[in-house]
């Protein structure tokens, strides 16, 4: 997995899309790096509010925060 743009702990924010509104917070931590699937990288993350989620690589960017 050493092609992963992001790595577990870091902090990454989440580039919004059309029906993402309901998506609470723009800053997450990697939890878990997935392996590709079709090519593409996606990312188990968590937010403040303590909820997982699954981010595909072209949705995240680095992060500001410290958690």
């Amino acid at each position: 997995m050493s092609d992963a743009a992001f790595k577990i702990g870091q902090v990454v924010a989440f580039d919004r899309g059309a029906g993402d509104g309901h998506i609470r917070g723009n800053e997450f931590t990697v939890t878990r790096v997935m392996p590709l699937e079709s090519g593409f990288r996606s990312y188990r993350v968590r937010g403040q509010d303590g909820v997982e989620r699954a981010f595909q690589e072209s949705q995240l960017r680095p992060g500001t925060a410290a958690f």
